[in-house]
């Protein structure tokens, strides 16, 4: 039986809940598996993990109270994304199944996930829009950093990534590795990727980095214009790529980084009035910590 660490109102969190989502935080904290972890980073980030499955256990239970969970379409929908992301829908499975969870505990999860998800927009909706006069505070106060992101123009083939062709493919992006110039490039695209982009000779325009996957980005933004990069592999497939152009930042005007102020502005709202939020629960909560 899976081992209990906490009770928030009398529902439990496991240890499987916690190893779950220590890993989550050891990607988003340092890039790596929370057995790579630094030995004195591992007990904030453990506490830092319980913390935010004590949170979204009370955003969970708020939900429910309201009336507000994720209708099984809902959950359809975003499991279909977490496998798209995997690659390989069959080793995704399998992985889980070695980590205990089977489809079913899955399924409860990802329901649990995307029902904190719609609490969460709920509330998110009710920031209302800054003024124009913080607009400009903002702008006057931060205007050195106020900048557009950098971005690449970026061409790709891409090739199949499933298991079964998995042999075939690597075969031919090595072929097309040894003779990919920038000159024929848009022509190989045409021909050989799988990519809705082929018909316009890969090209993807230009993107940000957060635009791609980050094998992708990390690939594209440190080949030098001109170059042909590759292959790398993402869950999409195998790619070769070539950077056209590169666009380094620039200081924005007001009108121009409006928008990113205005975003910027109700997710510092939104997170504040989610803190307090959740603070509120847990002030009436029984949570009960399992040594």
């Amino acid at each position: 039986m899976t081992q209990t660490i906490a009770t928030v109102n009398g529902s439990p969190i496991t240890e499987q809940d916690l190893q779950t989502t220590l890993q989550s935080l050891a990607s988003e904290q340092f890039k790596m598996r929370y057995e790579e972890v630094p030995d004195g980073s591992r007990e904030a980030l453990r506490q830092m993990a319980v913390e935010r499955l004590i949170a979204r256990e009370l955003m969970f239970q708020a939900a429910m109270a309201e009336g507000v969970v994720a209708s099984p379409a809902d959950v359809e929908a975003e499991t279909q994304r977490i496998l798209r992301q995997m690659g390989s829908p069959e080793d995704f499975w399998k992985k889980l199944a070695a980590a205990g969870i089977d489809e079913d505990l899955f399924a409860r999860m990802v329901r649990k996930d995307v029902t904190v998800e719609q609490m969460t927009a709920r509330i998110i909706e009710q920031i209302p829009e800054p003024t124009e006069i913080e607009i400009k505070q903002f702008f006057n106060d931060h205007t050195d950093k106020l900048k557009s992101p950098p971005k690449v123009r970026v061409r790709h083939i891409l090739l199949p990534g499933d298991p079964n062709l998995q042999e075939a493919s690597e075969k031919i992006i090595a072929e097309l590795r040894t003779v990919a110039t920038q000159e024929n490039f848009a022509e190989l695209a045409r021909q050989h990727s799988v990519c809705p982009s082929a018909a316009g000779g890969g090209d993807l325009g230009f993107v940000r980095h957060e635009d791609l996957d980050p094998a992708f980005a990390e690939a594209a933004f440190q080949l030098p214009v001109g170059e042909v990069g590759g292959p790398i592999r993402t869950p999409f497939g195998l790619h070769l790529l070539l950077v056209e152009e590169k666009r380094i930042p620039a200081p924005l005007t007001l009108d121009e980084a409006r928008s990113n102020i205005v975003t910027f502005c109700k997710r510092a709202a939104a997170s504040r009035r989610l803190d307090e939020w959740v603070q509120g629960l847990r002030r009436v909560a029984t949570v009960e910590l399992i040594e």
